[in-house]
């Protein structure tokens, strides 16, 4: 009979860190508007709860952690953006000094952009919108695979409809005509770069989504009356929506 291996011991300072980490994140201040980077959720009921009658979302340690290697991630692929010559990727707004902003209906709809971004090699005298994501191996793969099917272009979309709604609405209230988007892995050891156009006709279809979540005085229609449906199953507010949780 093999012996059985010894149990790592926890550690005591290190648990009560990550306790202190998960009780300065539960302090944050509640987001009071609809974020332009949710408005892509295929639910609108959700969304309407998100902003109307929020539940806290309480992440632990280790969900948190994973958070701030993505962001550490991020850091790192645009101070190596910024390494091409005559490449100009502006992250801060210059007339604020803050990160750049972007809002509609009064602030209750709000954007927060990574960034601006002019001297692409492939398209140096437009100005676009720069996003940066940090994504696991397998959704990065995705990604790849949806350029070389659908073309650079069409890529966004077809891998992320959430991150497309997102560009355009940037796009629309930055007025600009361009968005683009580099995905790394962790580390950012490896990325990939796609570019996105501005649809007018769409822009003006996802405020008109915003504006009927902002307005609706009662909760929207359910996604699905099926409890089960995958896309309820998981569902922060599935309770909520579907077993009348006050």
């Amino acid at each position: 009979m093999a012996p059985i291996p010894p149990v790592a011991q926890p550690d005591p300072t290190l648990e009560a860190s990550d306790r202190a980490l998960e009780t300065v994140e539960r302090a944050r201040p509640r987001r009071t508007y609809l974020g332009m980077s949710g408005l892509g959720d295929e639910c609108s009921r959700k969304l309407w709860f998100g902003y109307h009658d929020p539940l806290p979302q309480l992440h632990d340690a280790a969900t948190l952690k994973r958070f701030a290697d993505g962001h550490a991630s991020e850091d790192v692929l645009v101070n190596r953006i910024r390494l091409v010559s005559g490449l100009s990727l502006l992250s801060i707004d210059p007339d604020t000094g803050r990160q750049w902003a972007l809002e509609d209906f009064e602030g209750r709809l709000r954007g927060h952009m990574d960034g601006v971004v002019i001297g692409l090699l492939q398209a140096p005298q437009t100005w676009h919108i720069f996003e940066a994501k940090c994504s696991g191996e397998k959704i990065y793969a995705k990604l790849a695979k949806m350029k070389a099917e659908k073309g650079e272009k069409q890529a966004l979309r077809a891998w992320n409809v959430t991150y497309w709604v997102q560009a355009q609405l940037y796009m629309g209230y930055a007025k600009l005509t361009r968005h683009w988007l580099v995905c790394c892995t962790p580390g950012a050891r490896d990325w990939i770069g796609v570019r996105t156009e501005f649809d007018p006709v769409e822009f003006e279809v996802l405020r008109d989504k915003a504006r009927r979540i902002l307005d609706a005085r009662a909760p929207l229609a359910k996604l699905s009356n099926d409890p089960s449906w995958y896309a309820c199953k998981w569902c922060h507010y599935h309770a909520r929506c579907h077993g009348g949780a006050a």
